[in-house]
């Protein structure tokens, strides 16, 4: 066939043919988790683009099968096979799609390079919080105090006149904001990580996915990067690392602990 798909949103039909597809543009393949029809753990094959986007290749199967199905197209065209509790994991395929995701005002192509303007520094920070499942205030805070942090060190690394740097922190941040009044459109903003006990912090994370029906991996996610805007608050607070490992462990335990409260599992010892 004549047609080479460089993304999924090309692709017309609901599977992909693997023949149909531009091999340089593909990132891997892989073994998305589902659950079939008997709602039974089942994988569905798929491909992933270098853009972040992903279509399957064919209808849900085992473990076994959508294994052997991916490892013959991987033969066939040297597309390396990644599960889905990796590809899930990985923050470059994250990145990947927050940037696919984007406005083309937002993001532009120049010699094989991805390039995103300043707003779209903001809308894309925006994004990639909102999937990492952080509650709203926490996200607002954690967004905020990245780029902040991201132009802090572009006016240590080149000539940018320091008005300059500031007026392109303002303009990322009111983009990253207005994205996320948009991605959180009807959600209380609540407090952010520094605002909150340890205990407290995971506590909030567990209402917050319980809330929105979350699979324990949904959860996880979400917890892990909660853990990652607590650390960035507790060293800005200038916490010992002793200090941050003894809140880290606070975070995880009562995060779990009340996720498994609310999902009506026990924790041995309690």
């Amino acid at each position: 066939m004549s047609t080479s798909y460089t993304t999924a949103s090309a692709i017309p039909g609901i599977i992909a043919d693997p023949a149909t597809l531009a091999p340089q543009a593909v990132r891997c393949l892989w073994m998305r988790p589902v659950l079939d029809k008997n709602s039974q753990a089942a994988f569905l094959p798929s491909v992933v683009f270098k853009d972040g986007t992903d279509c399957p290749l064919a209808c849900e199967m085992s473990d076994l099968h959508a294994r052997q199905f991916c490892q013959r197209l991987s033969a066939i065209y040297d597309w390396p096979v990644k599960d889905g509790r990796v590809l899930e994991g990985n923050a470059e395929v994250a990145a990947d799609r927050a940037y696919a995701s984007l406005d083309e005002g937002d993001r532009m192509e120049k010699d094989g390079q991805g390039w995103v303007n300043v707003p779209g520094m903001g809308r894309m920070a925006a994004i990639l919080a909102h999937e990492a499942g952080l509650p709203l205030g926490v996200a607002i805070e954690g967004v905020t105090g990245k780029l902040a942090l991201l132009f802090a060190k572009m006016a240590e690394q080149t000539a940018m006149q320091p008005h300059v740097v500031k007026k392109n922190l303002r303009a990322a941040t009111e983009a990253a904001c207005s994205k996320l009044t948009e991605l959180y459109a009807g959600e209380q903003r609540g407090p952010g990580a520094s605002e909150l006990s340890p205990e407290r912090l995971g506590v909030m994370v567990a209402d917050y996915h319980s809330a929105k029906g979350s699979t324990d991996e949904i959860f996880q996610r979400g917890l892990t990067a909660a853990l990652e805007a607590g650390t960035e608050a507790w060293t800005e607070q200038k916490s010992s690392p002793a200090e941050i490992e003894q809140k880290t462990g606070a975070v995880l335990d009562a995060g779990i602990r009340h996720w498994f409260s609310l999902t009506g599992r026990k924790v041995a010892g309690d």
